[in-house]
C-alpha cells in the first residue's frame, strides 16, 4: 500500500503525549499504586470542549485512573502535566481533575504551513492498523432504474469508501449484480409484451409485469435497432431477457456516474449458478459441500428447537445459531432447489477467498432479518475475516401542494410505475433537484434514522439551503483569490510566517476560531470514517462554512493590504486554508463539485 501523507491528527498526537507522560510518571513512582504493567489499560481521551476559554482540547482520563492510582484526580492530573513534554502547547488542570491544551501560536503556524503545504492530500492520514476492505452497497435487482433508496446507499456507500481511503485504509467497491431468478424471467417476458404493444398488438401486461414506462422506452430502442439492422428480432424469453438486462444494468450505471458513484467489481449473481468446467459444480454446491464438512448443515423437517409442522418435508438446514441467528436457515428446500440464503453463502464465502480482512455491506432496513444469516455465511468460511452489517433507514420525499400550499409526500411517477427512481430525483422537471443536492441531502441524516427530504429546500437559491450556502463559501474563497492575485497584484504564498514576538498577526477571535476548524479535519475524517458516520462530514463542512463566513464578515484583507500588510497577509492564507479544506471535502470526501464562482 503507498505512504499516505502524513497530516497530523491533533487528537491523535495529544494522545500520544498523555500516553506518554503516564508512561513516564509511573516509571518514576509518583502514581501511587498504578504500575507500568498497568499503563496499557489505560487509553487517554481528548475532546474538544464546549466550553473553550480554558483550552482547545481537554483530556478527562485522569478522572478514570482514580481506583488504579488510589489517587484524586487533580492530583493525577497535576502529576501528568508535570510530565508532558509538548513544546508551544500551553497545558493547565481544571475542575476535579481535566487537563486542559492551549495550543501557541508557533504550534499552529505549524499546523497552517503543513495544511498549505499539503494542499489536496491534507487530511489524509495513516491507519495505526490498515486494512483491505470491501465495501458493498446498493446491489440492486437490474430491471428497473434504481430507486431513491439506492441513492442513498449509493451515496453513503461512495462517501464511506473516500472516508476510509482517506484514514489509511485499502478499499474495493463492489456492486452486486442480483441477475439470477425468476425477476430476471419476469423482466424479459414484459419486455417481450411491451414489444409486441408497439407493433400494434392488443395484449394486456401479465399481472406480475413490471409496469413503469420505462419498458416501453427499452422496446423502442429495440425495435430500431432491428429497424436499422443493428439485431434481430428476439424469438425466444432468453433473448429478450439479455437485451433489457443489458439495457437495465446500463441505465442503473449512468445514473450512479451521474451520483458519483463508483465501483471496482460488479458481481453477478449468475456466477455463483455457473457449473465450474473443472470440478461440473457451481460456486453454490461447492459452498454446501464446503459447510457439510464442516458439520455446518443437517437435513431435518423443522429447524432445532422446533417441532415440525404436519405437512412438513425434509430441508437442509444450515447451523446459523451457531454464530448468533435466533434460528437455523434452510439453505436447500425438500425440491432440491436452493434459497436465497444459499447463494448468500457462496458470494460470502467467495469474499472471503479473495483476501479481504474485513467486508463491509450496506443494507436498507428491510434486510434487517440478514444479519445473523450473513454473519454465519463469513464465520463458516473464516474466523479472521471480520463483517459489518450497516443497516440503514429508508427515504422519504417532500413537497409543497401548490394548492393547498401544504408539504406532502412524492410516493410515484408514471416512469416507473410505483416508485420515484434516482433518475427523478437528479433530473426530473418538476421534483428534480441536480446531483449534488441529491448526494449533500441523502448524506445528511446517520444511517440509523429516516431521512424526510424537502425537495423545495434542495431547489432553492438561498443560504437556507446548505448546499448553495457551503458551495457559496468555497466560491467566495476562489473570487476573492483571484481579485487579490488579478486586481491587486498579490503573489500568494504558502510560507507562514510569525511576527518577532513570535505569534500570529492575528487580531479578531474569528481568525483562531476558524483555524482550529481547519486543522480539525484529520480527527473529523478519522472520527467519521471509524463510527461509519459519513453525515458528520455534512456537519463539520457547514461549520466549516460559517465559520468562514464570520471571519469574513469581521477581518477585512482589502483595506490592509496597505495599512497592515502583514495581518492581510495572514488572513490571505486563512482564506487558502479554507479554500483547500473546503475543496477537499466537497470533491474529495463527499463526492460533490466545488464551483469557483457564484
Amino acid at each position: 500500500m503507498a505512504t499516505q501523507p502524513q497530516s497530523t491528527s491533533l487528537i491523535r498526537f495529544l494522545t500520544a503525549a498523555v500516553s506518554e507522560a503516564i508512561q513516564r510518571a509511573a516509571e518514576a513512582g509518583q502514581l501511587g499504586s498504578l504500575t507500568c504493567d498497568q499503563t496499557v489499560q489505560i487509553t487517554p481521551v481528548i475532546q474538544i470542549p464546549n466550553d473553550t476559554r480554558y483550552g482547545d482540547y481537554a483530556c478527562p482520563t485522569a478522572l478514570g485512573m482514580k481506583k488504579l492510582c488510589g489517587m484524586a484526580p487533580a492530583q493525577i492530573a497535576d502529576i501528568l502535566c508535570k510530565h508532558l513534554d509538548l513544546p508551544h502547547i500551553e497545558t493547565s488542570v481544571a475542575g476535579a481533575g481535566f487537563i486542559n491544551f492551549r495550543l501557541r501560536d508557533p504550534f499552529l503556524a505549524e499546523r497552517l504551513q503543513e495544511l498549505l503545504t499539503l494542499g489536496g492530500e491534507f487530511g489524509k492520514t495513516p491507519a495505526p492498523h490498515p486494512e483491505r476492505i470491501l465495501l458493498e452497497f446498493v446491489s440492486a435487482n437490474p430491471t428497473g432504474p434504481l430507486h431513491v433508496g439506492h441513492g442513498r446507499w449509493a451515496a453513503v456507500g461512495s462517501t464511506l469508501a473516500n472516508l476510509l481511503r482517506w484514514t489509511g485504509h485499502q478499499v474495493e467497491r463492489e456492486f452486486y449484480i442480483n441477475d439470477a431468478g425468476n425477476q430476471m424471467q419476469i423482466l424479459g417476458k414484459s419486455l417481450a409484451v411491451r414489444v409486441k404493444q408497439l407493433q400494434g398488438e392488443a395484449i394486456p401486461l401479465p399481472d406480475d409485469a413490471y409496469r413503469g414506462t420505462y419498458l416501453i422506452d427499452v422496446a423502442q430502442r429495440l425495435l430500431d435497432q432491428v429497424k436499422a439492422g443493428i439485431r434481430s428480432l428476439p424469438t425466444t424469453l432468453e433473448e429478450y431477457t439479455d437485451f433489457a438486462y443489458g439495457e437495465m444494468l446500463t441505465w442503473q450505471k449512468e445514473t450512479l456516474r451521474q451520483l458519483k458513484t463508483e465501483f471496482e467489481q460488479w458481481f453477478s449473481e449468475r456466477r455463483l449458478h455457473t457449473p465450474d468446467p473443472e470440478t461440473g459444480l457451481s460456486a453454490i454446491q461447492q459452498s454446501l459441500q464446503e459447510l457439510q464438512a464442516y458439520g455446518f448443515l443437517y437435513r431435518a423437517k423443522a429447524p432445532r428447537g422446533e417441532e415440525p409442522k404436519p405437512d412438513a418435508e425434509e430441508a437442509l438446514y444450515f447451523k446459523t445459531q451457531e454464530f448468533g441467528d435466533d434460528k437455523d436457515r434452510v439453505v436447500q428446500k425438500a425440491d432440491g432447489s436452493v434459497t436465497y440464503l444459499a447463494a448468500d453463502i457462496a458470494y460470502h464465502r467467495d469474499k472471503v477467498r479473495r483476501g479481504y480482512q474485513r467486508l463491509i455491506n450496506i443494507l436498507g432496513s428491510d434486510h434487517h432479518g440478514y444479519v445473523g444469516r450473513l454473519n454465519a455465511a463469513v464465520g463458516a468460511f473464516s474466523l479472521d475475516v471480520k463483517l459489518e452489517i450497516l443497516i440503514g433507514q429508508f427515504v422519504k420525499l417532500f413537497k409543497t401542494d401548490p394548492e393547498t400550499g401544504e408539504k406532502t409526500e412524492v410516493r410515484m411517477s408514471k416512469r416507473t410505475g410505483n416508485f420515484v427512481s434516482l433518475n427523478d430525483l437528479i433530473e426530473d422537471p418538476e421534483i428534480g433537484v441536480g446531483a449534488d443536492a441529491t448526494r449533500w441531502f441523502l448524506l445528511s441524516n446517520s444511517m440509523d434514522s429516516p431521512i424526510n427530504f424537502d425537495l423545495d429546500l434542495a431547489v432553492k437559491q438561498t443560504f437556507d439551503n446548505p448546499v448553495v450556502y457551503v458551495h457559496y463559501s468555497h466560491a467566495r474563497c476562489c473570487t476573492l483569490l483571484r481579485r487579490l492575485q488579478e486586481e491587486e497584484k498579490v503573489e500568494l504564498s504558502e510560507k507562514v510566517s510569525l511576527t518577532e514576538q513570535a505569534r500570529l498577526p492575528y487580531k479578531e477571535p474569528e481568525e483562531r476560531t476558524l483555524l482550529l476548524r481547519l486543522l480539525a479535519l484529520p480527527d473529523e475524517l478519522i472520527a467519521a470514517a471509524e463510527e461509519r458516520a459519513p453525515h458528520k462530514i455534512i456537519r463539520y463542512t457547514e461549520a466549516v462554512a460559517t465559520d468562514f463566513n464570520k471571519f469574513y464578515d469581521n477581518c477585512r484583507i482589502l483595506p490592509l493590504l496597505q495599512e497592515d500588510p502583514v495581518l492581510a497577509q495572514a488572513r490571505i492564507q486563512l482564506v487558502q486554508a479554507t479554500r483547500q479544506v473546503l475543496f477537499n471535502l466537497l470533491t474529495g470526501i463527499l463526492g460533490l463539485s466545488a464551483p469557483e464562482s457564484m
